[in-house]
């Protein structure tokens, strides 16, 4: 079993599965569209080894706006758009083409691609030739998917009954896949989502608001997230309105967009908070805007294991952030940032407060970068996925 929450694991000394050349993986996904989720399958794409593993990626929505960045990996891209609700065709048209590509394993991100490519590569293993094999399945669990559905929990455990390996990417999702859904615990690994940390490094205040455009001085709070209802910037909002109270030169940025962006503009607006907040929407060169930052803010109700905490974290950021899934495995409380419940503006408020009046503020930020480089790089996580590849393929 693959446990990259300790030691990172040690490659094989002995002979490698035996192939005619790489191992075709085939990465389905929705889209890749701007998200954490799709920010790890990149980077996991950025760092294959290409002399053993040849890797496609297979949306089954729309190539979405990080698409391009397959042509730069030189990474291939097929779309086979779904149809709205179940749709038992797809099943029949991804596993055709699992057999004609000649896909050795499938790796699935999201409960929807989870469904259709255990079922599938399922197909395609039964219309092999004796002993002529099939694809294999891994799973990504990126988030907690819906633990208290019942309808999803079931369509997760039948997904996972056809699954070789369900890859947790936080003890938090671990846990759901034991306790919740019920997969058998042989088959759930833990890897932790990396981020490159030679990119999110701490860096030029100056230079990253200027970049920004936002004042040169003050108490700047940032939040990079999808504007999105699970991440809650509404309460994230509230709160700032209140932290204004007690310092009036506080600055919120908040980098990403989203449906909800003309509602939380207008909520702003309806709090007075006026010029001191700004709306970055999506940003490229995030790396490069952390730095303007002093505390780095996130209200989610929900988290896997946040990759924008973690590259915070990286950048030499103290974090606030609720209590949910993962945060409290990057975030450990009082020595790196502080914990809040969620959907508790006054709470979330007190602490980005309490982080301002800190003395060992850029500390606590420090702590929080080694924190990350000990466990959660990029390099760390592209090694153990190829470990687990090796390890499904050779069974």
């Amino acid at each position: 079993m693959i446990e990259p929450t300790e030691a990172p694991p040690a490659r094989r000394a002995g002979p490698r599965v035996a192939r005619s050349g790489p191992a075709r993986v085939a990465h389905l996904v929705l889209s890749l569209n701007v998200g954490g989720l799709e920010r790890v399958v990149l980077r996991l794409l950025e760092r294959t080894a290409r002399d053993r593993f040849a890797p496609v990626v297979c949306a089954l929505e729309e190539p979405g706006a990080l698409a391009e960045e397959l042509a730069r990996l030189d990474v291939p891209l097929v779309v086979l758009p779904r149809a709205r609700g179940l749709d038992p065709a797809l099943t029949v048209r991804l596993s055709a083409w699992m057999r004609r590509e000649r896909i050795r394993l499938v790796h699935t991100h999201n409960p929807g691609p989870h469904l259709y490519g255990a079922l599938a590569a399922g197909l395609a293993r039964a219309a092999s030739l004796p002993g002529g094999g099939g694809p294999r399945v891994v799973h990504t669990k990126h988030g907690r998917n819906y633990p208290r559905q019942r309808r999803k929990v079931l369509v997760n455990q039948v997904a996972s009954a056809l699954t070789d390996r369900v890859v947790a990417v936080s003890d938090d999702a671990r846990a759901v896949a034991l306790e919740v859904e019920r997969i058998d615990p042989a088959k759930v690994v833990t890897i932790l989502n990396g981020v490159d940390t030679d990119a999110f490094r701490p860096g030029d205040a100056a230079a990253a608001r200027a970049r920004l455009g936002v004042p040169a001085s003050g108490y700047h709070v940032g939040c990079v997230a999808r504007l999105a209802p699970e991440k809650d910037h509404a309460t994230l909002l509230t709160a700032f309105a209140r932290l204004r109270g007690a310092r009036p030169d506080a600055h919120l940025t908040l980098i990403g967009d989203g449906a909800l962006r003309p509602a939380l503009e207008a909520q702003g607006a309806g709090l007075g908070l006026g010029g001191a907040v700004t709306f970055a929407g999506t940003r490229g060169d995030v790396a490069a805007l952390l730095p303007a930052f002093d505390v780095f803010a996130l209200a989610s109700l929900t988290e896997g294991i946040s990759l924008t905490l973690i590259e915070a974290a990286a950048a030499g950021l103290p974090i606030v952030a609720t209590r949910v899934g993962g945060n409290p495995e990057i975030v450990r409380e009082g020595e790196t940032g502080l914990l809040v419940p969620p959907g508790a503006p006054e709470g979330l408020a007190t602490a980005l407060e309490a982080v301002a009046a800190r003395e060992d503020r850029a500390e606590m930020g420090l702590r929080g970068r080694a924190r990350v480089v000990e466990r959660f790089g990029v390099d760390r996580m592209a090694r153990a996925y190829e470990d687990l590849y090796d390890e499904v393929l050779g069974q």
